[in-house]
């Protein structure tokens, strides 16, 4: 059975408290938001969408070789944005401050191992971030959008990446339940 599959950075308590915070506060002007949960709050490196039982083990041996590749970094979560900026809202989302651009290099690393396995590779620009919200409806988007704007500018803390994880997501009626394969450590080769 094929397993849907993504390799991501796991956030650290703190920032994950500070997110938390800010979707228990904003969750007053929202009709049908699907606040992320908080054992489910990261940023997605490279989503691989559904991939063979017997590739698993293959995407983990590329995933540590790429991690081993790129030295640890640090970055920051700053902010928070809806998704569209116009239009219909179908998102909110946290920055993510990456001022060394490691992040990037460590997306494209691993991108290059799972194209040479022939695996599904994005279409769209890398651009980090942690999904908050997913909006079904909202009333008043204006209030919406300005509630959030309201933490534009939130510091929701720093962090050091030391390690990709690479996740399998099972879609249920609660929500996705997250299950890590293995984790890979940055900076070992």
């Amino acid at each position: 059975m094929p397993l849907r599959t993504f390799l991501a950075v796991e956030l650290e308590l703190p920032t994950v408290a500070a997110l938390v915070k800010a979707q228990e506060q904003l969750a007053y002007f929202g009709d049908k938001v699907k606040w992320v949960e908080r054992v489910n709050l990261h940023i997605t490196l490279n989503f691989l969408g559904d991939v063979a039982d017997e590739d698993a083990v293959e995407v983990c041996r590329r995933a540590a070789q790429a991690a081993g590749r790129v030295e640890p970094f640090e970055f920051g979560v700053t902010g928070l944005v809806c998704s569209p900026t116009h239009g219909a809202l179908r998102m909110v989302w946290a920055n993510v401050d990456d001022p060394s651009g490691m992040m990037s290099v460590l997306h494209d690393e691993l991108a290059k191992g799972f194209a040479q396995m022939g695996l599904r590779q994005e279409n769209r620009e890398f651009r980090p971030h942690i999904t908050v919200a997913r909006i079904k409806y909202v009333a008043n988007q204006a209030r919406f959008r300005g509630a959030v704007r309201m933490f534009s500018d939130v510091d929701f803390g720093r962090q050091h990446c030391e390690e990709v994880v690479a996740f399998t997501s099972l879609l249920t009626d609660e929500g996705p339940v997250y299950t890590a394969l293995s984790h890979a450590e940055l900076g070992t080769k």
